[in-house]
């Protein structure tokens, strides 16, 4: 299957399948209440994810080859699903969660073969502390990502330019009959259709279904492009492929930490959650993250093959300076719609 048919079929699919998973959503009991750290005010469906899964997944079924790697990946696919469909019917607790998530990493890692071989700085990782590195490391995205979904169109938006900067970077080196290269494709395809209906006011939340099923596609896509389609690839390049998401977790673990709150506990200190204090609105907070997320891609795709240093420095640079910008911000009281009327004024 070439990649434009395989794009095409999963936009047709996940948009297909959107409408109908979002009308079912009240009788499963697939509902996003209101509480105090979100920000929608009436209940919306959990279901769009099913949409990015299905969509996602058909293509690649499709054309299966038996190939150990893309069937593992594909179980966890489905791990995932399952898991992620109990957890929007049921609200799991973070344990509950990790069980799913760890199974669904082990097995791309320990039956797929796919694990972190060299990392920034170190070189080559002896096996023995590579493969459980690369479990964590894969739990590690699938949160990130899942953490990020906090406003309308961000995680979706951000992990589309992340899966198109992997897309066209694992292109030149596998073709397009390569199954990680038709993966990449067909997931644009299904959250591009998704956001069609996520999009500032949202119909519909792609849910645990949809964020964990992104968060596993990139981390298992980046180990793919970083350790074997592309070697000569910086590690440090992974980094700025999943951009945001990390930063955003990363920040947000640290503010719980200082703050003596658990680490797995909803709040809303995140950065996006910030951004709206600062009266930025919902699609400006999105817009200002997502536009972040699209530099962080463009510099690893344009800078892939430079040094770590140079890529590290590249993320903290960009990273560190949008958040120095906003703690500034935060600590003088500016507020972006008082500033904007002053100046209308």
């Amino acid at each position: 299957m070439n990649l434009l048919l395989a794009f095409a079929i999963a936009v047709g699919l996940s948009a297909a399948l959107i409408p109908p998973a979002t009308r079912l959503a009240n009788r499963l009991g697939m509902l996003d209440y209101p509480i105090d750290r979100k920000v929608h005010l009436a209940p919306i469906a959990r279901t769009g994810g099913w949409g990015i899964v299905v969509g996602a997944l058909v293509p690649v079924v499709y054309s299966l080859s038996v190939d150990p790697l893309l069937l593992s990946y594909l179980i966890g696919a489905l791990v995932l699903f399952g898991f992620g469909l109990w957890d929007d019917a049921a609200n799991l607790n973070h344990r509950v969660k990790f069980i799913g998530q760890i199974m669904a990493a082990a097995g791309v890692v320990f039956w797929g073969d796919l694990y972190v071989t060299r990392i920034p700085f170190m070189g080559e990782m002896p096996e023995l502390y590579a493969r459980p590195f690369s479990v964590f490391a894969l739990v590690g995205v699938i949160n990130a990502v899942n953490h990020s979904d906090g406003l309308d169109g961000l995680a979706g938006g951000e992990c589309l330019l992340s899966l198109a900067a992997i897309l066209a970077l694992l292109l030149p080196a596998v073709g397009a009959g390569d199954a990680m290269a038709l993966l990449a494709c067909a997931t644009c395809g299904s959250t591009l259709a998704f956001l069609r209906y996520n999009r500032h006011p949202a119909r519909v939340f792609m849910g645990d279904t949809g964020s964990q099923f992104l968060g596993f596609t990139l981390g298992v896509l980046i180990i793919y492009l970083t350790q074997i389609a592309q070697p000569q690839v910086a590690p440090s390049a992974a980094l700025l492929l999943i951009g945001m998401p990390v930063f955003d977790i990363l920040v947000t673990l640290a503010l719980r930490i200082r703050c003596g709150m658990s680490w797995f506990a909803g709040s809303r200190n995140h950065i996006h959650h910030r951004l709206l204090d600062r009266g930025f609105g919902h699609r400006g907070a999105v817009g200002l993250l997502c536009g972040m997320q699209a530099l962080l891609v463009t510099v690893a795709y344009l800078l892939h093959q430079q040094s770590d240093s140079v890529l590290l420095g590249c993320y903290v640079l960009i990273c560190g300076g949008g958040l120095s910008a906003l703690v500034i911000a935060e600590r003088r009281g500016w507020i972006y719609a008082r500033s904007i009327a002053y100046h209308r004024a």
